[in-house]
């Protein structure tokens, strides 16, 4: 009995030592670090690939953080197949991660992209617009799935990048990735447009879909963003 009675003693000591240590941490950590480290869920397995950017600035100086997700080629042709975004009643299936990290939000943007094709026989003008259009289509459509699998009352934005730019490859599917953009932290009144493509310009290397969005799109390449109503 008095074993036991010993080992319980230590194991609250134990447990007090650990939280003093993460006091200890926390102490000396900034208020940014602080909403990170218990802010962003693990990765869905959905996504392929994540960026987190923290504390961009916007030209005033306002700052906002990121969490950019690029998902998976398995889960974007569910997502982003002609057939999945153009017909009524289908739906991809978010996996319990996944609405975990999307319920985790301050606001949600979602990306609408379209490839490099046009119709055969339409100028290319008139064929742009019209694949701008279903970008937005697009961005539509995944912010509707969005909604659907979040149960806060989070802000939802649709970003159109547009129609890319034309390479002449036979594959394009990557041109149609799939991309969702969590704000994690934000100042008020901060403008979430600058301090995002400073974030997207920022990670270029680290992910070149960012330096893509930025410079390959007809309406993500101008002087801001284009947002669908």
């Amino acid at each position: 009995m008095r074993m036991k009675k010993t080992l319980s003693k230590y194991a609250r000591y134990g447990v007090t030592a650990m939280w003093v240590i993460a006091g200890g941490w926390l102490a000396g950590a900034t208020a940014g670090e602080v909403r990170h480290a218990w802010a962003v869920v693990p990765r869905p397995p959905e996504v392929m690939k994540e960026v987190v950017v923290r504390n961009v600035k916007d030209d005033e100086g306002k700052k906002a953080s990121f969490r950019i997700m690029l998902f998976s080629d398995e889960f974007r042709w569910r997502i982003n197949s002609f057939d999945a975004l153009e017909k009524a009643g289908k739906r991809p299936e978010f996996t319990e991660e996944m609405k975990a990290v999307l319920n985790s939000a301050k606001e949600i943007i979602v990306v609408g992209a379209s490839s490099e094709e046009i119709p055969a026989g339409i100028p290319f003008a008139q064929g742009r617009a019209a694949e701008e259009k279903r970008a937005a289509r697009r961005a539509e459509k995944i912010a509707i799935w969005v909604r659907e699998a979040i149960n806060e009352a989070i802000p939802v934005r649709k970003l159109n990048v547009g129609h890319h730019v034309v390479t002449g490859t036979d594959e394009t599917s990557d041109q149609r990735r799939v991309v969702i953009i969590l704000v994690l932290d934000e100042d008020e009144g901060v403008n979430i447009d600058q301090s995002l493509r400073t974030a997207m310009a920022g990670e270029s290397v680290r992910a070149p879909i960012f330096e893509a969005l930025l410079s390959k799109y007809s309406l993500g390449s101008q002087g801001s963003f284009t947002w669908v109503p």
